[in-house]
């Protein structure tokens, strides 16, 4: 069976919200997080309420939410192991994209998340929903009834994980946006066994070019077993771990255990000062 997210067929727990609109597409990510790791934004103050207050007397290249006076807010009753840290809205070729960074404040892995962003207009009336999921940088190992397993890519207590939803909506811009109400869900997996090293990003260099920064890195296996359809994003961050943009790339042919691919994404207008890495692959069990 080629798996690309984690799809387990039994009753599994979901945390924090509602039961998952749907599966996130960010494939079962892992490995390193690149220069900005697991640390990122970590000590920045709370995003999830009143982000003004949050961002209030900084400077652009530190604030933690982007456009300033932006108000984002946890739904009512949504609870967990997730605080938003970090959220950049800006204008694309293509209409909205949203970039969002979580840390993981729990004290228990957090498998297969995913991020709803509810928009509402100046007026508080919604603009519409959408929903992505969030890339981490942690692979476990997870037994299945039968006794086999599969693969859970989670993010530990203290995990800094990103996400982007983009191509939101071609008629809406930033300034019709007056709130942003997030919403977040993920799995609460009994008997992870921890897989190490994963997949992993190894000398990542960012290339300036006329289009804008590339980067160009080393992709590895170190699974037990081949993988097909390697990909990587890379999010560039501003000096407190907020998410500017996303590069990709993708990649066709099988990976062997042990093997490697050497990659180069997509540009990014803005590279700013550091970046988090995320890996993904599809397995066969």
């Amino acid at each position: 069976m080629l798996t690309r997210v984690l799809l387990v067929a039994v009753a599994l727990l979901a945390v924090a919200c509602s039961s998952p609109a749907g599966q996130p597409d960010g494939g079962a990510r892992g490995g390193n997080g690149g220069a900005m790791g697991a640390a990122g934004a970590a000590g920045a103050p709370d995003a999830g309420r009143d982000a003004a207050g949050n961002s209030g007397g900084q400077g652009p290249d530190d604030a933690l939410i982007v456009p300033p006076g932006l108000d984002v807010e946890l739904e009512p009753g949504g609870a967990g192991v997730f605080d938003l840290i970090a959220l950049t809205l800006r204008d694309g070729p293509n209409g909205l994209e949203l970039y969002a960074a979580l840390k993981n404040v729990g004290d228990v892995p957090a498998c297969d998340a995913a991020l709803k962003a509810t928009l509402n207009d100046q007026n508080n009336q919604p603009l519409g929903m959408l929903i992505n999921g969030l890339d981490t940088n942690r692979l476990y190992l997870y037994p299945l009834p039968d006794g086999s397993t599969t693969v859970a890519a989670c993010a530990n207590p203290g995990d800094v994980v990103m996400t982007s939803i983009l191509n939101m909506a071609p008629d809406i811009r930033v300034a019709d946006v007056g709130s942003i109400v997030y919403y977040y869900v993920y799995f609460v997996l009994d008997g992870l066994t921890p897989i190490d090293p994963g997949l992993t990003i190894s000398d990542v260099q960012a290339v300036a070019g006329p289009g804008g920064t590339s980067y160009t890195g080393t992709f590895t296996n170190g699974l037990a077993m081949p993988v097909s359809m390697p990909s990587i994003r890379i999010f560039p961050v501003n000096r407190v771990g907020r998410p500017l943009g996303v590069a990709g790339a993708d990649e066709s042919s099988q990976i062997p255990a042990g093997g490697t691919w050497t990659f180069q994404t997509g540009t990014v207008d803005d590279p700013g000062v550091d970046y988090a890495a995320f890996p993904a692959a599809s397995f066969s069990n």
